[in-house]
C-alpha cells in the first residue's frame, strides 16, 4: 500500500510525501535474496525515492525541447530521434524485465551447471509465424564485491569483447549517446554501440543498442543488437515500434550486507552471511534468443549453448573484477 501526497509549495516546486507498507512472505524468497529484504533496501523508501527521481529525470530528458552538448555526443540526434530512441530503450528495458521474471519452464536435464531457463513467445515479431524464445539466467552473490565496481566493468568500452561474443573480443565504440539522469552518479545513459572489429558479414550490420542505468537501489545494462538501417532510421526521427528487440544483459542489485546492515543480519538465520561485514553484489545474468522454427530442433545443444554463454559471461566478469566468492542460486 502506498500513499502519494503532492503540495505545492511555489510556481514551479512541489513537496511529496510518500508513505508505503509493504509485507512480503520470506518464504517465497530465495535464500540469496533474503539479507536484501531483511535490511530493508528491497522494499524501503530508498528505493521508491530514488526510482521516483530516476523516472522524473527521463521524462524532463524525454520531453525537453532542447538537445544540450552535454546530452548527446557522437552522432547528432535531432529532437524527434532523441525521443524515438528513448522510446525504443523504453520498450527494451520492458522486455528485459519480463524476460528475468518469467518463471522456470525447463525441465531439470535442459539445467547446465547453474543457469535456469524458460520458453516464450516472441509477440513483437511483425512476421506471421509464431517464434519461440529461449530466456537463459543466473545469479551469483558475490561477496564484498560492491555493485559499482561490477557495473564500472560492464560499462567499460575498451573491455567490451572479455564477455560480449558480439564484440568479437574485442573493443566496442560509442557513435551516439543520451544521458538519462545527469544528477545520479554512475553510468545513466543509452547509447548506440559499434564494435571494431567483426570479421562476421552477418554481425558487421548490426549495432548494439544499449541503456545502462545506475543508483542507490540497483543496477542495469540491457542492450539489443539491431540491424544499422533500422537504427539509423530511428535515430533520425523515424518509427521505432516496427523494431523487434530480443535484449540480454545484467542486473547488480545491492546484498543487503554492510556495516548499516549488521544487526539485521545478525538478526536472521535463513539470510546467507556477508563477507566480513562489507557489502556485496549480487549478479544476474540473462540472455535471450530465438528457437529454431522446427520444433524437432528444439534440443538440449540448442538450450546448452544459451546457458553456456551465460555462465562463460559470469565467469569472465568474475575474473575480471576480481571477485574472491561466488555463491550461485
Amino acid at each position: 500500500m502506498s500513499l502519494l501526497r503532492r503540495h505545492q509549495i511555489s510556481h514551479a516546486l512541489f513537496q511529496v510525501l510518500w508513505i508505503v507498507h509493504a509485507e512480503y512472505d520470506d518464504t517465497a524468497v530465495p535464500p540469496l535474496f533474503r539479507q536484501l529484504f531483511q535490511s530493508g533496501q528491497a522494499l524501503g523508501a530508498i528505493r521508491w525515492l530514488t526510482s521516483l527521481q530516476r523516472q522524473c529525470e527521463y521524462m524532463a530528458i524525454l520531453r525537453s525541447s532542447q538537445v544540450p552538448s552535454s546530452v548527446v555526443s557522437g552522432v547528432a540526434m535531432s529532437m524527434l530521434g532523441r525521443r524515438s530512441i528513448l522510446a525504443l530503450a523504453q520498450r527494451m528495458m520492458a522486455s528485459f524485465y519480463t524476460a528475468v521474471s518469467e518463471p522456470i519452464t525447463l525441465k531439470p536435464g535442459n539445467i547446465v551447471k547453474e543457469w535456469r531457463g524458460s520458453c516464450g513467445t516472441a509477440t513483437e515479431l511483425s512476421e506471421a509465424t509464431v517464434r519461440m524464445v529461449l530466456s537463459a539466467t543466473m545469479t551469483v552473490w558475490l561477496p564484498g564485491t560492491p555493485p559499482q565496481r561490477v557495473h564500472e566493468y560492464l560499462c567499460n568500452e575498451q573491455r567490451r569483447g572479455e564477455w560480449d561474443t558480439f564484440a568479437n573480443t574485442g573493443a566496442v565504440q560509442e557513435l551516439t549517446s543520451v544521458i538519462t539522469h545527469p544528477y545520479l552518479r554512475g553510468n545513466n545513459v543509452v547509447s548506440v554501440l559499434e564494435a571494431r572489429d567483426v570479421p562476421d558479414q552477418t554481425n558487421s550490420n548490426m549495432l548494439i543498442m544499449q541503456e545502462a542505468t545506475s543508483d542507490v537501489s540497483c543496477s542495469l545494462l540491457v542492450y539489443s543488437s539491431i540491424e544499422r538501417n533500422l537504427i539509423h532510421a530511428v535515430m533520425n526521427g523515424g518509427d521505432n515500434t516496427s523494431i523487434y528487440l530480443l535484449p540480454s544483459g545484467f542486473a547488480i542489485l545491492p546484498d543487503g550486507h554492510g556495516k548499516t546492515h549488521r544487526a539485521a543480519a545478525a538478526s536472521s538465520s535463513s539470510a546467507p552471511t556477508g563477507h566480513n561485514g562489507t557489502a556485496g553484489s549480487l549478479l544476474t545474468a540473462a540472455y535471450q534468443a530465438l528457437l529454431p522454427n522446427n520444433p524437432s530442433n528444439h534440443e538440449a545443444g540448442t538450450f546448452n549453448n544459451a546457458g553456456n554463454r551465460v555462465c562463460n559471461a559470469i565467469n569472465q566478469i568474475l575474473a575480471a573484477i576480481g571477485a574472491d566468492i561466488a555463491v550461485p542460486s
